[in-house]
C-alpha cells in the first residue's frame, strides 16, 4: 500500500502543477469528477475504492460540509423502506407540493426534526447488532423502530472502501461562467477500526442523512428520487475515525 499511496502522491503532484483546471462538468459534483479524470479513472459507481485501494475524498477549501463516506441502505419490513418512510412521514415538496419530500441528518445522541410533524434518532443497538432509525412524533413519543442498518452490512462496507482515505483539497475559481480547480494538498488516513466508527455514530460525530423526493424530468415525473442515505462526517473529526499517514 505504501507504493500506491506514493504512486497517488507522484500522480497528485503532476495534477497540482497544472494549476487552475476547467472543471469536466459545470456542477457542484464535477470538482470529483475532474480529479478523477486527471487520473484517468473511470465513473466509480460501485463498492470499491477509487484508485488501488484508496478512496479519494475532494473538498473545496473551507467547505463546511461534511464528507460523505458511503451510502447505505437500510433494511427492514418492506423493500423499500426510505420510500415508505416519505410516504408516510415526509412533508409536501417545495417544487411540487401534490408530492412528499424528506431531507433530515440523523444522529445518535439528540433528536432532529425532519418537517414540523416527526423527529429522528438513531439507536446503535449492540445486541441486535443493528443500527436503528427510530421516529417520533413531535411530543417525543416513540412512533416506530423497525428500520436498520446490520453491523455486518455496514462493517463490510467500510472494510471494503475506506481502510485507505485520501483527502484531495482544491481552489475553486469561476472563470466566464465555468468552474476551474486548483489541486493543490492531498492528506492520506488510515482507518482505526469499526468499533471506533460505531462509537463515533453513538457521540453524534458521524450521522445518516436521508435526503429523498421526486424526478423532475419529463419521463419519470412524480417517481421516487432516493438521493441515498450517507454516511458522513465533519473534516474536523476525520482524526477521530482515521490515523493521518
Amino acid at each position: 500500500m505504501n507504493e500506491t499511496i506514493e504512486k497517488l502522491k507522484k500522480e497528485f503532484d503532476r495534477i497540482s502543477k497544472k494549476g487552475y483546471i476547467k472543471g469536466i462538468y459545470n456542477n457542484f459534483a464535477s470538482i470529483g469528477r475532474t480529479f478523477e479524470n486527471e487520473l484517468n479513472l473511470p465513473r466509480n459507481i460501485m463498492e470499491i475504492p477509487d484508485y488501488n485501494g484508496i478512496e479519494i475524498k475532494t473538498r473545496r477549501t473551507y467547505s463546511k460540509s461534511k464528507i460523505t463516506l458511503f451510502n447505505a441502505v437500510p433494511d427492514g419490513e418492506e423493500k423499500l423502506e426510505v420510500e415508505r418512510i416519505k410516504k408516510t412521514y415526509g412533508y409536501p415538496y417545495k417544487k411540487d407540493r401534490r408530492y412528499n419530500a424528506l431531507y433530515v441528518s440523523v444522529y445518535a445522541n439528540k433528536k432532529e426534526f425532519g418537517g414540523v410533524k416527526y423527529q429522528y434518532k438513531l439507536d446503535v443497538d449492540r445486541e441486535a447488532q443493528k443500527i436503528y432509525l427510530c421516529i417520533y412524533d413531535r411530543y417525543n413519543n416513540l412512533i416506530e423502530r423497525k428500520v436498520y442498518w446490520s453491523f455486518i452490512y455496514i462493517e463490510s462496507k467500510i472494510m471494503l472502501k475506506l481502510q485507505i482515505l485520501a483527502i484531495v483539497n482544491a481552489w475553486p475559481k469561476n472563470i466566464e461562467g465555468w468552474n476551474y480547480f486548483n489541486y493543490y494538498k492531498i492528506d492520506f488516513y488510515k482507518l482505526k477500526n469499526f468499533e471506533t466508527f460505531l462509537k463515533l455514530i453513538e457521540d453524534g460525530i458521524i450521522r445518516i442523512t436521508l435526503k429523498v423526493d421526486i424526478y423532475l424530468d419529463e419521463k419519470n415525473y412524480g417517481k421516487t428520487y432516493d438521493h441515498g442515505c450517507g454516511f458522513s462526517i465533519s473534516e474536523n473529526d476525520i482524526t477521530k475515525l482515521y490515523d493521518k499517514i
